[in-house]
């Protein structure tokens, strides 16, 4: 399955390798993804929600076991966790949770793989996927404005939101920020449907080439594909092209 990816940023040759503002190997090029998960009552239907934390723990463990890339690949992809259902909420390292308004450090949500702590998340209320969508891309901005400061290069951004349905706030202007954000380069957004997910609502919020459907609620299959190619995509060389291609689990394909 083709990933496309391009770099930004150059790499300075001032800057030491040292973690700084919680960046690890600052003048390597980074690779960051916000993940959206969807924690709506509806997933709680054939245990989705204890699947997804399954896959959640797998992505982590996939991604430090993999001895196919070493320490500074998975090292430099940075991750940070936002849930929807039934508000919004951003995850911290630390095992807190945090809605708008809230104070936090960047830092203490955005975070390299080796740092993850990934919730344990539950299944409750409805699915404001706008807000969660306009969140992502804020803490996109923030974690690029942190690589901008100390000179770190970087790979376009993702958001990848997983939901079982459909937004129930208002989502119009979020899927417009995700859609400008595009055209200029700055995110690649993209969605895995499960079971009986809306996907014409999906499409238009999001480029129906980066929309997917999961069956089986194969989560572990899922973030073991995502892990090898957000590893593949840090490990790449920015001068030999945009795309590559990463194997795919037979319970995701491209949904239209």
């Amino acid at each position: 399955m083709a990933i496309f990816q391009k770099p930004f940023g150059s790499k300075p040759e001032q800057i030491e390798d040292v973690g700084t503002g919680g960046l690890e190997f600052i003048s390597e090029r980074h690779v960051a993804c916000v993940f959206i998960l969807d924690t709506s009552g509806s997933m709680s239907a054939n245990n989705a929600i204890g699947k997804l934390n399954e896959g959640l723990q797998m992505f982590k463990t996939q991604t430090l076991s993999d001895t196919t890339f070493d320490e500074h690949t998975k090292a430099c992809i940075d991750v940070a966790m936002i849930s929807f259902g039934p508000d919004v909420a951003v995850h911290s390292v630390d095992g807190r949770s945090f809605r708008r308004g809230e104070t936090f450090d960047i830092s203490s949500v955005f975070v390299p793989v080796s740092s993850m702590n990934p919730p344990v998340l539950s299944a409750n209320g409805g699915t404001p996927i706008g807000g969660a969508i306009d969140w992502a891309l804020e803490l996109i901005t923030q974690q690029k404005a942190r690589y901008n400061e100390y000179g770190t290069p970087y790979f376009r951004p993702w958001v990848f939101c997983i939901t079982d349905g459909e937004p129930n706030d208002s989502y119009q202007a979020a899927a417009a920020k995700l859609k400008q954000m595009e055209n200029d380069a700055k995110v690649l957004g993209y969605c895995v449907g499960v079971e009986n997910f809306n996907r014409n609502i999906m499409a238009s919020i999001f480029d129906t080439s980066r929309i997917f459907e999961l069956t089986g609620l194969d989560f572990p299959g899922l973030f073991k594909f995502v892990s090898s190619s957000l590893t593949t995509i840090r490990n790449s060389d920015p001068s030999a092209g945009n795309q590559i291609d990463v194997e795919a689990p037979k319970t995701l394909k491209i949904a239209f």
